[in-house]
């Protein structure tokens, strides 16, 4: 079961104790509290939701996308980032990480943190253009 956690997922295997850990997570958790979170982030309504929310953000966002997520394929994340209809910086809306499938924060961290920060930069640079 571990092995099969580690690889759950993703596009790059993750360790065998990451696995473990998930397991022990699983069967020690409290059933009706992860139950109730499950049930209440992942409704229908809420995924519904998704579009008009991120139709009223404002603010420049980017989305990260895994080239292999089998969970929220590259076509659906590009398709609900083009409900953006907020401030826009030259950079990418979307940015798809290789080799990666859901779990970006753990296969590719160094690409998030990459992302991330070239986010922060392009942001900082055109605060300091259009800053009296």
């Amino acid at each position: 079961i571990p092995f099969m956690f580690s690889r759950s997922m993703v596009a790059q295997p993750l360790s065998y104790q990451w696995g473990v850990e998930r397991l022990h997570d699983l069967l020690t958790a409290n059933s009706d509290a992860a139950l109730g979170t499950l049930l209440e982030s992942t409704t229908e309504a809420e995924v519904h939701l998704l579009p008009r929310i991120v139709a009223s953000l404002k603010q420049p966002i980017r989305f990260l996308g895994g080239s292999h997520d089998t969970v929220m394929d590259l076509k659906f994340v590009n398709h609900l980032a083009g409900y953006h209809g907020g401030a826009a910086l030259s950079g990418p809306l979307v940015v798809e990480l290789p080799d990666c499938g859901h779990m970006a924060m753990l296969e590719q961290p160094e690409l998030v943190t990459k992302a991330i920060r070239d986010f922060i930069a392009e942001f900082s640079r055109c605060e300091e253009i259009h800053s009296p």
